[in-house]
């Protein structure tokens, strides 16, 4: 009885002692995880190294290994090849041995270039869509610099205003060709009444100053050379009507109000066997002065209309007062890249008024038109 009490306590001291032993063990190797862990934290591998160097022949140096092994593993799955590959030749660097730790090197360093060849496409992307931004931007810039000014610099670039808002100087031009002008000739004095076919172009062109206001040039040129068949007594082989104006508006009043001056000719043809002709207006050139409203806006549609006082008149005995009136309505129907065009309905008209009565000279044109675009 005696003896196995001896043994019992033999065996609870044996206990006791390792237990001890083994707790001094997890304390020891705890405080060289929690040092491996700062370094896992810091990413410092030269600190980790110096940690397992020091520790390499400890007797429990393999759960050193482990440990930083489980950690770099920990990396591998949160893509952090950088520390890894560091944290792994530290390993190979302080046991040529660990061949577990030689092909963890492996697998990181090609885990490592499918993410650099990854990432250097998805740059190489990235850069060829702010590539593609860039462009896009200067393409507006672009466009912007044409339709409007640049009104002040920043820090950041230009301010930008619309070109209502500032100065600005700018040019539009705009050609019609009428394929239909459409004449009636009527004169009270010998009650001619006849119509006539022709063509005409008219030319339009304005030059907006620094100041706003606006400078032009109104040019035309009409001839009827077909006439309607009427009694041959009657006969006028040929209408013309020639004009060149120059015209000036002033912003502070009305941009769209023109003052114009320019010298016109009405041309027309008579025939020696139309006796009956003879009291209509033959050539008439005549010095003339006039206001005008141009590029009226009706919606999408634009209105011109202007009269002129032809002081030729004061030259020609036998007319006492000559005048000219002029409208035109544009509709476009479409525009490219540089130019727009439009279809126009326009009317001319020239009026005398004589000693034998009175002469009136009406036009009906119809035309196609080109006008440039302002961006």
């Amino acid at each position: 009885m005696f003896g196995r009490k001896i043994k019992i306590l033999s065996l609870a001291v044996l206990l006791l002692c390792s237990s001890g032993k083994l707790f001094a063990l997890e304390e020891y190797v705890s405080d060289i995880y929690q040092q491996i862990d700062t370094c896992f934290s810091a990413k410092d591998d030269s600190k980790l190294n110096s940690i397992l160097s020091r520790n390499t022949k400890d007797r429990y140096y393999y759960l050193m290994e482990n440990y930083t092994q489980k950690k770099i593993r920990r990396l591998i799955v949160n893509n952090d090849y950088d520390f890894a590959m560091s944290a792994t030749l530290v390993l190979i660097e302080n046991n040529l041995d660990n061949e577990e730790a030689v092909e963890m090197y492996s697998v990181i360093s090609d885990a490592y270039e499918i993410q650099r060849k990854h990432e250097a496409e998805r740059e190489h992307q990235r850069q060829l869509e702010l590539a593609r931004i860039e462009m896009e931007k200067e393409k507006q810039r672009s466009n912007v610099e044409k339709e409007y000014v640049a009104a002040t610099k920043t820090s950041t670039g230009s301010v930008y205003v619309s070109g209502k808002e500032t100065k600005l100087t700018s040019t539009n031009w705009l050609l019609k060709l009428g394929m239909a002008d459409i004449a009636y000739l009527m004169d009270k004095g010998s009650e001619i009444n006849s119509f006539h076919y022709g063509i005409c172009l008219d030319f339009d062109y304005e030059y907006t100053m620094e100041n706003k206001n606006v400078l032009g040039i109104d040019a035309f040129a009409g001839a009827q050379f077909l006439t309607i068949p009427v009694e041959e007594e009657k006969m006028v082989p040929l209408l013309g009507d020639f004009e060149a104006a120059l015209k000036y508006s002033f912003a502070n009043i009305s941009k769209n109000l023109f003052i114009r001056a320019g010298f016109g000719a009405v041309i027309t043809g008579k025939s020696d066997t139309a006796p009956l002709t003879e009291t209509v207006v033959g050539n008439f050139f005549s010095p003339f002065i006039g206001i005008k409203m141009g590029n009226l806006s009706l919606g999408s549609l634009k209105l011109d209309i202007g009269a002129d006082w032809l002081a030729g008149h004061l030259f020609y005995q036998n007319i006492k007062m000559a005048a000219g009136f002029a409208m035109n309505m544009a509709i476009p129907f479409a525009e490219l890249e540089k130019v727009k065009l439009n279809f126009n309905i326009g009317l001319r008209d020239k009026f005398f008024l004589k000693n034998d009565g009175m002469e009136n000279r009406a036009s009906v044109i119809l035309a196609i038109g080109v006008e440039n675009v302002i961006r």
